[in-house]
């Protein structure tokens, strides 16, 4: 199938000097070429959504509602977006200069790098191959998009929806595990996008920095929820569930674990008990995502070994159906906490002391997310001042990777670099500075000989 490869039959080189060559043709740079496959991009998923939906309930058993929301609808949210503002995002950006260049007109061009590696991971595998690729086409750039093998199924729907919209030498799918990523990673591209953990992140960034290539990593981590004493905890409890057990817990910036005041953690507790119960009731197994694979199911169940648990439902490992648990008296030594969690397991803990809670977040590597509920504003902005986050979510989860209009990225340990709407073009390219002047006479040309030259000059520029 053209623009589908198994990894052993990839041959890297080849697609490689073909995509250098389209780009040096100019043709990705052609605003019109962009918008064109853009709006191809956007009426070919419309008509495979059915099998986009299918493929991901094969992958992950994910629910329609949650499938077609966060992959589906999601990305044509922002191919539309990309329609509708590429003109003005790639215009250039006129700029001032100091008087003693003038008479000069300067400007700033977003330019594309050439050519991007995009890496994608399994929990969301439709929506993180496309999001980063509609971004890069728009940029202007040709793409090979290495989908995750753990995916297989919408690994393919992918493969096939960028064979029918795109030229090979545009945008390549490239389908194989670690060892296809390596390779990829050793042939050298301009700019390279990795979604997924911490450790192959770094990786990724170890072969970049080689090549002296620019490089996106959008990681994750431990993302904490804290909760102050004065909230209402039926409403925070029914949030907090929401967004936990969406996609069984597989989101890089879902809440891993809660610390509660000490005078509401029980109470806040038992009503997120109350919320499961109402969102799966009689443990309703069709409205939950299933684990990846065996290997994350059995990391799960270790972490959760002799701690006391309510758990909504039995796990089953031959359908990898993993019941969401709650660790109900988790401390900041329990096995959940020792990693990012990434399923349907959610720790509470409590605190008496913001001091000492600030020093011990602070103490932890930087989250992708910051979750805190509170009235008190001059609580919610001590913690968002003290604790570094690559976003911040008051008083709702997960709102903020969500909205097109905000960057999404990590710091530190879970990530660098923003994209998502916007952010995307301007992550993709690169900035360029340009300065045209004109062969009339020069009041403040400088040249020798100098002499003389230097106390005029001093005088004259204050």
């Amino acid at each position: 199938m053209k623009g589908l490869f198994p990894s052993e039959s990839m041959d890297i080189a080849e697609i490689t000097t073909k995509q250098t060559a389209f780009f040096k043709s100019g043709k990705t740079r052609d605003l019109e070429y962009r918008l064109g496959v853009l709006a191809k991009l956007e009426q070919v998923i419309e008509s495979r959504t059915d099998d986009i939906l299918k493929a991901l309930a094969l992958d992950l058993g994910k629910p329609p509602i949650e499938a077609y929301l966060s992959e589906v609808f999601f990305v044509k949210k922002e191919i539309q977006l990309f329609r509708k503002k590429l003109r003005q995002w790639s215009r250039s950006e006129r700029v001032g200069a100091p008087f003693y260049q003038y008479p000069v007109r300067c400007e700033i061009r977003r330019e594309p790098f050439g050519r991007a590696l995009i890496i994608s991971p399994w929990n969301y595998p439709f929506q993180l191959s496309v999001s980063p690729l509609i971004a890069a086409v728009a940029a202007g750039n040709c793409v090979i998009a290495k989908p995750s093998e753990m995916a297989p199924a919408t690994a393919r729907v992918f493969g096939e929806i960028v064979a029918e919209v795109f030229l090979p030498e545009h945008v390549q799918v490239a389908v194989g595990g670690a060892e296809l990523s390596n390779s990829l990673l050793a042939a050298g591209f301009d700019i390279v996008f990795f979604t997924g953990s911490e450790k192959v992140g770094k990786v990724v960034a170890k072969a970049a920095v080689e090549r002296l290539t620019p490089v996106i990593l959008e990681l994750g981590g431990k993302c904490p929820v804290v909760v102050n004493r004065d909230v209402d905890i039926a409403k925070t409890a029914n949030r907090i569930v929401a967004a936990k057990f969406f996609n069984a817990g597989q989101t890089c910036f879902a809440p891993d674990f809660v610390v509660a005041h000490e005078e509401i953690r029980d109470p806040l507790t038992s009503e997120m008990i109350r919320q499961l119960e109402a969102f799966y009731p009689g443990g309703n197994r069709s409205d939950l995502a299933r684990i990846i694979n065996r290997n994350h199911f059995e990391r799960l169940k270790s972490m959760i070994a002799g701690e006391e648990c309510y758990k909504h439902g039995s796990d089953d490992l031959d359908t990898l159906f993993f019941a969401p648990t709650i660790v109900k008296h988790a401390d900041w030594e329990s096995p959940s906490m020792g990693e990012e969690i990434f399923g349907p397991i959610l720790p509470v803990l409590a605190f008496s002391s913001e001091e000492s809670l600030i020093t011990r977040l602070q103490g932890m590597p930087s989250p992708l997310a910051l979750y805190l509920f509170s009235k008190k504003q001059d609580w919610v902005e001590r913690f968002v001042a003290a604790v570094p986050s690559g976003g911040v979510g008051i008083n709702d989860l997960m709102k903020q990777s969500s909205n097109l209009a905000l960057p999404f990225g990590g710091v530190g340990s879970s990530g660098m670099g923003r994209y998502r709407g916007k952010h995307g073009f301007e992550a993709f390219t690169y900035q360029r500075a340009f300065s045209r002047r004109w062969l009339g006479k020069d009041f403040f040309s400088i040249h020798p000989p100098y002499a003389g030259k230097l106390e005029r000059f001093r005088r004259f520029l204050r």
